[in-house]
């Protein structure tokens, strides 16, 4: 059941928007990628559905405030940074991505300092692999401009 009250967490489940045709303009993957992260701070992520391992490139370790490790994610450490009030939510939304096949979208909070929160977006949609095994792919952003979420389930909007 979804958390009756989510002041900062926006949340969808869509069909992934078909890809932008890129070919005529000569940018080539990477070089977006490249331009797109170098915005701020930003990464990508992989979740394999069968061993439940998770992989964060260095960019969502750093907007997580942990070490950096090429192996699976310590997700005890991972969670420890999410704010109490949006982790079930944050959970609930990649457990039924991954049963529905869907996607979401979502803002919630990690810890920063004492008392300190920051804002970040996640995005992530199911995929099959080539040989057939299913996975959770997505980026993770920090939010840095002032922003205005919507109220959810009657809150009002909030300003960060």
């Amino acid at each position: 059941m979804l958390s009756e009250r989510m002041p900062v967490v926006r949340f969808e489940f869509s069909e992934t928007d078909p890809v932008q045709d890129l070919d005529h303009i000569g940018l080539t993957d990477a070089e977006i990628v490249e331009l797109v992260s170098s915005r701020h701070a930003m990464g990508y992520w992989r979740s394999d559905l069968a061993s439940g391992h998770v992989f964060w490139s260095k960019g969502v370790f750093d907007i997580y405030g942990m070490e950096f490790t090429r192996g699976p994610v310590n997700l005890t450490a991972a969670y420890g940074n999410v704010h109490a009030e949006d982790l079930n939510l944050m959970l609930e939304l990649i457990e039924r991505a991954a049963s529905e096949k869907t996607g979401f979208h979502y803002v919630l909070r990690l810890k920063n300092g004492e008392n300190g929160v920051k804002y970040v977006r996640s995005v992530g949609r199911c995929r099959a692999t080539s040989d057939g095994r299913e996975e959770l792919i997505g980026i993770v952003e920090e939010i840095i401009d002032q922003v205005r979420l919507v109220g959810v389930l009657g809150n009002p909007p909030m300003a960060i």
